[in-house]
């Protein structure tokens, strides 16, 4: 380095300066090395396999008839993740299509955990509109660790109806459940998912009319199983 008064011998401080940059910078990728195979490590043992458990109950609503409520954990690995993320929004789009009914809107309402008010919003009225928005909130990072809560509500209703757009909370002690028992939606699903080490785990409930429950269940395991 030259110094200020025209020499050419490098100042003290300043070589002191840039060894300690160095060794700064030695001792990052020395850290990197082993964190990133305690990370290898953990994905091995984890393995490739999909766990799931799903259970399915009634569930009391507002209507007469019982509904039925099917509870799916999926824990995935690292390695699967994108497919199951395809696979996960097919499955939405089956169920959307075996309880279809001419009228049926879609809507999504969560809240962002810096927000106090929930974002409500009509997803629309068609399948394609569902499964691209669903996928969407599966890859959105400010959903993590959030419940999305899905609704069908028919075209005679309004979502504003069913919730209130100021001070509803999905993530309220004893929801979404509490609003799917007395909100009497054609059917409905909450999600929500985060990341722990290796692998993403995702719960979905999904609740559908009682007629239905065979046709749910047996399409829900034949994904999952």
């Amino acid at each position: 380095m030259i110094s200020s008064s025209g020499g050419g011998l490098e100042t003290p401080g300043r070589s002191k300066g840039c060894l300690v940059t160095l060794t700064g910078t030695i001792a990052l990728v020395a850290m990197a090395i082993p964190v990133s195979l305690v990370r290898w490590w953990r994905a091995r043992r984890r393995g490739d396999d999909l766990r799931t458990s799903l259970d399915a109950q009634p569930f009391p609503t507002a209507e007469e008839r019982a509904y039925r409520k099917f509870d799916l954990t999926v824990d995935v690995p690292r390695a699967l993740q994108s497919g199951f993320h395809r696979d996960l929004t097919d499955a939405v789009v089956r169920v959307a299509e075996e309880l279809r009914l001419p009228d049926d809107v879609y809507h999504l309402v969560y809240r962002l955990p810096w927000e106090d008010e929930p974002v409500v919003m009509a997803v629309g009225p068609q399948i394609q509109e569902l499964g691209e928005r669903f996928s969407l909130a599966l890859s959105q990072g400010a959903l993590e660790g959030r419940t999305a809560l899905w609704l069908n509500l028919g075209r005679g209703r309004r979502l504003a109806e069913v919730v209130d757009p100021i001070h509803y909370d999905p993530e309220a002690e004893g929801e979404p459940e509490a609003l799917l028992a007395s909100s009497r939606p054609r059917w409905a699903m909450a999600t929500s998912w985060a990341r722990s080490g290796p692998s993403l785990v995702l719960r979905m409930i999904l609740v559908v009319p009682p007629e239905a429950n065979e046709r749910i269940l047996a399409l829900l395991r034949s994904i999952t199983f």
